[in-house]
C-alpha cells in the first residue's frame, strides 16, 4: 500500500476516533455556539476524510448514480463547510467583543457566496466534460480549473482570516482552549501553504501546461502538508475538552504519591483506618487525604503538642523560610512527634492538654494540595528531625 495511502487511513482513523471522543461530550460542549462549530467542524472533517479514501468514494460515486464528479462536490463542499466552521469557532472564542458581530457577518457571507458559485463552477467544469474524478495531475480544461478555484479560493480566505483574528484577537482565558486554539492556527497555517500550492498546480495544469510529478492521490505530495496539518486540527479541536481531564489525572497521582511520606509515617496510628483503597485515582487519593486526617483527629489528636508545633515554627521561621513554608514545617514536625509519642507511650492521658489547632482548607482540592505541603517538609525538612531529637532529649 502506498505511503499516502497508509497516511490517509491513520488520519482517517484518528479523525473518527475524535468524532466519536466528541460525541461522548455533546451536551456538555454543544450548549455555547462555540461548541456547536467545533462539533459541525470535526463532523465535516470526518466526512472530507471519508471521501478522500478510494473505495468510499467509488462506493459513493455508484450509489449516486454515477453523476460525474458529485461526490467530489460533496467532499469540497464539506471542506468548505470545515472551514467555515472553524472561522466561526475560532471567531467566538478569540474575536473582541466589538467585532464579535462583523466578523461572523463576513463569515457567513462568504460561505454564502462561495457555495452557489461552486455549484456553478461544478456544472461549466466536471459535469459539463463528464469527469468521474478530478484526477490527481489535473485537468487542461477551463472549467474545471474554475471550479477548483472556486473552493480554494474560499478556504484560503478562510484560513488567512482565522490566524489574522487569532494574532488579532485577545487573550482567551482558558489555558486548554488558548493551546487548542494555537494547535489549529497551526494546522490552518500548514492547510494554507497546501492550498496556496494546490492553487499554483491547477492553474499551471489548466493553462495546458503539465508537471513532472502528482498534486494528491495516491502518488501524490499533498499528503506531506495534509497529514501534519490534520493532527494539529484534531489535537487543537480536541484538547480542550480532554486536557483538563488529562491534567488532573496526572494532578491526582502526583499528589497521591507526594502523600506517600506522611501516610507512611501514619501507620502506627492507622489501625482504625480501613486499609482498602477504592479503585481510582481520584477515589485512592481523598481516601489516603481522609485517612491522614482521620489520624490527626483520632489516634494521635492527644499526643499534638501545642511547643511543639511552636518550636518547629520558630526554626522554619528563623532559617528564612516563609510564612506558609514555615506552618508546613512546623506540622510536619508536630506530626512526627506525635507518632514517635504514640508508639512509645500507646494512648495519651485522659489529662492531656488541648490539641494545636493545625491548618485546614475549604475545598478537598486546596486540603489535598496543603497535605502535600506538609508530607513533603516531613520527608525533606532538616526542621523535623531536629525537632525531633531535642524534644527526645531528657
Amino acid at each position: 500500500m502506498p505511503v499516502a495511502s497508509v497516511v490517509h487511513l491513520i488520519a482517517l482513523t484518528a479523525i473518527a476516533a475524535a468524532v466519536v471522543y466528541r460525541a461522548t461530550t455533546w451536551r456538555e460542549d454543544n450548549k455555547a455556539p462555540a461548541g456547536r462549530a467545533l462539533s459541525l467542524t470535526m463532523v465535516n472533517l470526518f466526512a472530507l476524510y471519508l471521501l478522500g479514501w478510494a473505495p468510499a468514494y467509488w462506493l459513493a460515486y455508484d450509489l449516486l448514480g454515477r453523476v460525474p464528479s458529485l461526490p467530489q462536490v460533496i467532499q469540497h463542499v464539506a471542506w468548505m463547510a470545515m472551514s467555515f466552521y472553524a472561522h466561526i469557532f475560532v471567531i467566538r472564542v478569540s474575536a473582541p467583543a466589538g467585532r464579535l458581530r462583523r466578523r461572523l457577518r463576513f463569515g457567513r457571507a462568504l460561505f454564502g457566496v462561495a457555495l452557489p458559485l461552486l455549484l456553478i463552477g461544478y456544472v461549466i467544469g466536471p459535469l459539463r466534460i463528464g469527469l468521474p474524478i478530478v484526477g490527481p495531475s489535473g485537468t487542461h480544461d477551463p472549467g474545471v480549473l474554475v471550479y477548483d478555484l472556486i473552493w480554494e479560493t474560499h478556504n484560503i480566505i478562510v484560513l488567512v482570516d482565522v490566524l489574522l483574528v487569532r494574532w488579532r484577537g485577545m487573550t482567551i482565558e482558558s489555558t486548554y482552549l488558548r493551546i487548542g486554539v494555537r494547535f489549529m492556527g497551526l494546522g490552518c497555517l500548514i492547510w494554507l501553504v497546501m492550498l496556496i500550492h494546490k492553487v499554483a498546480y491547477q492553474t499551471i495544469v489548466g493553462l495546458g501546461y503539465d508537471l513532472p510529478y502528482e498534486e494528491n492521490g495516491v502518488h501524490g505530495i499533498q499528503f506531506l502538508f495534509s497529514a501534519p496539518g490534520v493532527c494539529f486540527l484534531v489535537i487543537g479541536m480536541t484538547i480542550p475538552s480532554w486536557g483538563p481531564r488529562v491534567a488532573r489525572y496526572r494532578h491526582q497521582r502526583r499528589a497521591y504519591r507526594h502523600l506517600t511520606p506522611l501516610w507512611e509515617a501514619l501507620a502506627p496510628a492507622r489501625t482504625a483506618i480501613p486499609v482498602a483503597a477504592p479503585r481510582g485515582p481520584h477515589a485512592r487519593l481523598r481516601h489516603r487525604v481522609i485517612g491522614i486526617r482521620d489520624a490527626l483527629v483520632g489516634p494521635l489528636r492527644d499526643h499534638l503538642d501545642e511547643n511543639t508545633i511552636h518550636l518547629a515554627k520558630w526554626e522554619a521561621m528563623r532559617s528564612g523560610l516563609t510564612d506558609d513554608d514555615a506552618q508546613a514545617v512546623a506540622e510536619a514536625a508536630l506530626i512526627a512527634a506525635a507518632v514517635s509519642a504514640h508508639s512509645h507511650s500507646g494512648s495519651a492521658s485522659i489529662t492531656a492538654p488541648p490539641a494545636p489547632r493545625l491548618r485546614q482548607e475549604e475545598n478537598f482540592d486546596a486540603e489535598t494540595a496543603w497535605l502535600v505541603k506538609v508530607s513533603q517538609a516531613y520527608r525533606h525538612s532538616p526542621i523535623v528531625p531536629a525537632v525531633l531529637r531535642r524534644q527526645s532529649l531528657p
